[in-house]
């Protein structure tokens, strides 16, 4: 078959009377002879067509067919160009360099990151708007957008749990709707907001790192439409932006926690402990160097009374986490627990996160089963020896969250004998294709997610998923909240009461 004269197939391509058909004739149009020297309109054509086939593959040549066109003086041929080079360094990992292409992002529209040394000459020599008006542009879709979605209640983009909702509030009525609250943060159905005094935006950390909009008179507001907001408990920082002063409802570490009317109940918190709490450096040959550990110990604790043990990763965050059980087992809601909690690593300059490498296999197989040996081996010495800890099984656990999550289930996974329970909350390491994990000899899986801490809920839910196929013994419970560490303070006791009571 001859192949039709290139201004033909465009034309026909052009006038495709459906998908199929339109499919067809641009994957001719790929092929064409002629197509690597079209120049003027019928460059611009194709960069046209190929540009909408949605392949990346196709990008190239839609750079190559429009700068072409462009050089011949053809108007929207430069902009067309510029789209193109933009997606390709995307699609690399590199900045876009014109600054062309806007994402949706929790409802808003954004930029991907754009190269700070393109100077504006170069957009408008291509036809496309300064960077600054790129960005205004972006701003008032995003914000039209918003308007829309606050007049439509239960509106959420497709496939997202919260999305940024707008209003126009006035300052006066949110200032005497704080003073009412008591807080910086308050739902109206479901739609939750966050007002925070400051002459510049600011993000709401760590489940909502979105920045806020000025709403006048210095106050900075982020409201939400958010999934089953009513069971929600979301703790909330106010994080500068570009450096200016930001006054929140000092709590603390925080700003402040909102909690809904059916979310879980509040668990109480002991400080004083009305158990003990001690730091002491372990001694290990396999980590090269003596680690620290922090050891919770429940009122009456004696050597050899067979309390359950629950041995934790992240020991320098334990704190929180030992004033809640505390008072849980103090109250007769969970059942008395010895937890020694190995500190994670510090930072480096030259290796990063340690506590990944350690934590989790595939970055460094040196330091992951050095620190296996170490808590799997060492560690389990030394608590026997000097706390009288359980030894058998069923009386033993192992606790982790997010990277310590995934932790906790490799370690079990290597160990099937060693623990009876594993605690693994919001891990980010879904099951692989080789994880094996057997009914009869692995121990029981207690997990815990947030619906809004994306990738960790995801890969917590499908453990629970493939445990369940497994036939293995599992609990999952998940919560509104995110990658947030009030929600696994308060989940650990119900857990360990699960276990042991």
């Amino acid at each position: 078959m001859t192949e039709p004269e290139l201004a033909q197939l465009l034309t026909d391509a052009e006038e495709a009377a459906g998908e199929d058909e339109s499919f067809r004739l641009i994957d001719r149009l790929r092929s064409h002879p002629a197509l690597t020297a079209a120049a003027g309109h019928e460059a611009l054509r194709a960069a046209r067509l190929l540009a909408v086939s949605g392949d990346p593959a196709d990008l190239p040549a839609v750079a190559a067919l429009a700068g072409r066109a462009h050089e011949s003086g053809i108007d929207g041929a430069g902009v067309i160009h510029a789209e193109a080079v933009d997606k390709i360094a995307l699609f690399q990992g590199r900045p876009q360099r014109y600054g062309t292409v806007m994402v949706e992002h929790q409802g808003d529209i954004v930029q991907p990151p754009v190269d700070p040394t393109v100077p504006d000459a170069d957009r408008t020599a291509l036809g496309v708007p300064t960077l600054g008006e790129l960005r205004r542009r972006m701003r008032e879709v995003s914000r039209q957008l918003a308007v829309e979605r606050a007049a439509t209640p239960g509106l959420l983009p497709r496939g997202e749990r919260f999305c940024r909702v707008w209003t126009d509030p006035d300052p006066a009525e949110l200032r005497a709707r704080m003073a009412a609250e008591g807080a910086s943060a308050w739902a109206d159905g479901d739609v939750l907001t966050f007002v925070c005094e400051s002459p510049t935006p600011v993000a709401v950390t760590p489940v909502f790192p979105i920045p806020t909009w000025d709403a006048g008179d210095g106050l900075q507001v982020l409201s939400l439409r958010v999934e089953r907001l009513d069971e929600a408990v979301i703790t909330y920082t106010f994080s500068p932006l570009s450096g200016g002063p930001v006054r929140g409802l000092g709590r603390g570490s925080h700003d402040g926690r909102f909690r809904g009317p059916a979310s879980p109940e509040e668990l109480p918190s002991n400080d004083p402990l009305a158990g003990s709490s001690f730091d002491h450096a372990v001694e290990s040959a396999a980590l090269g160097e003596p680690r620290r550990v922090t050891v919770y110990r429940p009122p009456g604790h004696s050597p050899g009374d067979a309390t359950p043990v629950v041995y934790a990763t992240d020991g320098n965050l334990f704190a929180p986490y030992a004033r809640r059980l505390d008072a849980a087992i103090e109250s007769g809601t969970c059942p008395p627990v010895v937890v020694v909690a190995a500190h994670s690593a510090a930072m480096d300059q030259i290796s990063g996160n340690i506590r990944a490498l350690e934590y989790l296999q595939g970055f460094d197989r040196e330091r992951f089963e050095a620190h296996q040996r170490f808590f799997v081996v060492e560690l389990a010495a030394w608590a026997e020896t000097e706390l009288g800890v359980a030894t058998e099984p069923a009386k033993r656990g192992i606790f982790g969250c997010s990277d310590g999550g995934g932790h906790a289930l490799i370690t079990a996974q290597r160990n099937p004998t060693k623990f009876g329970h594993v605690f693994a909350f919001s891990t980010g390491t879904p099951p692989e294709v080789s994880t094996s994990w057997s009914a009869e000899t692995h121990p029981l899986v207690h997990l815990c997610a947030g619906t809004l801490e994306g990738g960790f809920h995801q890969a917590t839910e499908a453990w629970a998923g493939y445990l369940h196929l497994q036939g293995a013994g599992c609990h999952f419970t998940e919560r509104v909240c995110g990658h947030d560490l009030i929600q696994w303070c308060e989940e650990l006791p119900r857990a360990l009461a699960r276990a042991w009571n």
